[in-house]
């Protein structure tokens, strides 16, 4: 009678997972919102371009740029301008992380241990994904609409919080409400709804352009805007 044995081997399968990255190539770092500061161009051919935008502008400063992992290290080659630029920029080599957030603008943020902190423009956060921010449950949203009547403007999704007063640099006059068929960039909606009038809608954080320079965000009733 032949013996059987039977030969029991244990394989070990080791996952390695690898450091978050991105491409930077073709994308643009700038300040959380918006509005005139500083703007950094990634190129494909590993060059890099910060330019302030806005009044007082005209500042930049060119280089190239090597990644390691999540490690940017920016070598500066021509700054323009030198008097004018902030001393965490003054510097021939700056060593930046990358880092993903749960902000509502980016989901990706570089910041330099000189204090440098910019955010990405050029990569916006899918629709209806949840995030936080200044302590409210929202969900990104990305929609050019406008107002369909008088619309308050509000600190924050209620009907409890005050309104802004802001006026618009080509009329003298302050408005307490955003003017009816007025233009709005829609960023995300709350889960907080509140019944106006028989009609339940979520609040909607917008921003619109007050003038050249300056963009007013604030939180604004579902039913005063037109999708």
């Amino acid at each position: 009678m032949k013996k059987i044995f039977f030969l029991t081997v244990t394989v070990v399968v080791l996952f390695c997972f690898p450091a978050f990255s991105l491409d930077l190539a073709e994308t643009t770092w700038g300040p959380e919102k918006g509005g005139h500061g500083f703007y950094l161009f990634f190129t494909a051919d590993n060059n890099f371009k910060l330019v302030h935008s806005g009044e007082g502008g005209g500042q930049s400063v060119l280089g190239n740029y090597t990644i390691s992992g999540n490690e940017i290290t920016l070598n500066v080659v021509t700054i323009n301008d030198w008097g004018e630029l902030p001393n965490y920029i003054k510097q021939k080599t700056v060593k930046c992380s990358l880092i993903e957030t749960d902000s509502l603008f980016s989901i990706y943020k570089l910041i330099g241990s000189n204090g440098l902190e910019l955010w990405s423009v050029t990569h916006i956060p899918e629709n209806n994904k949840k995030r936080s921010m200044d302590g409210y449950v929202i969900y990104s949203y990305r929609s050019n609409c406008k107002v369909n009547n008088n619309a308050r403007v509000r600190e924050g999704p209620g009907l409890q919080y005050k309104f802004y007063s802001f006026s618009f640099e080509e009329e003298p006059h302050e408005y307490n409400a955003l003017p009816k068929g007025s233009s709005v960039r829609v960023l995300g909606y709350s889960e907080i709804k509140t019944m106006v009038d028989g009609e339940e809608h979520p609040w909607y954080y917008c921003v619109f352009r007050k003038n050249m320079w300056e963009e007013q965000f604030g939180w604004i009733w579902g039913g005063l805007i037109d999708f």
